[in-house]
């Protein structure tokens, strides 16, 4: 095994040691996951110690989609592919690639090579790491920077944190959703009531939604039907971190936090 996954574990167990007291546990929602961002190479580790670094990280990039296809980009070319990632284990089988001739210093060869003999899988802080067969090497992933967009997801309530520390946890995330579409329009689940809405955003992270006619079915006790509608009224800013969607409310009153729809 690795020496980047010798070290998590050693840090892990230490970690349990030392704050086992006073460290929340994770639950489910919070741990990474391999498909929801599109993860861009910052090494290759083999154990020999050759180090291999690619010039401009933001060429080389991996995607795992849901339904178990890859997309990744490879230097100046394309590839496809099939991957199973479970319980750690990764295998990865690419397909077809375009067949551009990359120029010099190019990590083409050893990026797809690296990918096809993957074998294991781990997440270190936010970066994912992926261990080579034979105990080889490892890569060593992190999130691309603005490789979400608000448009193309269905997006799932997850939290609403107010700034005078009150938490409202959506339950379950998949009653609470908005859908943003191209023409500046969205589609809002609000546990038992459907409604539309529109949106207008700016790339430097600016928001304003307008949300419109919604059904007034009368929800169970817990739900929060009525501050999830407040809470996209009342948007102003957001952003992206770790694969999920979050939104800062006018007046800093608090964050709605999304995943994508699982």
């Amino acid at each position: 095994m690795s020496f980047y996954r010798t070290a998590a574990v050693t840090t892990a167990t230490l970690a349990m040691v030392g704050s086992t007291a006073c460290t929340p546990p994770k639950t489910p929602m919070d741990e990474p996951t391999l498909t929801g961002t599109v993860w861009q190479l910052q090494q290759i580790q083999y154990n020999d110690d050759t180090l291999v670094v690619p010039d401009n990280p933001a060429n080389y990039t991996v995607e795992f989609l849901e339904d178990g296809q890859l997309s990744a980009q490879s230097d100046c070319n394309r590839v496809l592919g099939e991957y199973t990632g479970e319980d750690g284990i990764l295998e990865i089988t690419l397909g077809p690639s375009t067949l551009a001739a990359c120029g010099p210093g190019s990590i083409e060869t050893e990026f797809n090579q690296a990918l096809s003999n993957a074998a294991l899988y781990f997440f270190q802080a936010d970066d994912l790491f992926i261990d080579l067969a034979f105990d080889s090497g490892t890569m060593q992933f992190s999130p691309a920077p603005g490789d979400m967009a608000l448009v193309g997801t269905v997006w799932e309530l997850e939290q609403i944190q107010y700034n005078d520390d009150t938490l409202l946890t959506a339950d379950p995330p998949e009653n609470y959703t908005v859908e943003f579409m191209e023409d500046g329009s969205m589609a809002i689940q609000a546990d038992c009531n459907q409604g539309t809405g529109e949106f207008s955003s700016e790339d430097g992270g600016s928001i304003d939604i307008t949300v419109g006619a919604i059904t007034r079915a009368a929800c169970p006790p817990g739900s929060i039907s009525d501050e999830f509608i407040q809470g996209l009224n009342d948007s102003a800013i957001y952003f992206f971190q770790d694969g999920k969607l979050f939104m800062d409310i006018q007046y800093d009153t608090g964050t709605m936090r999304f995943r994508p729809a699982q």
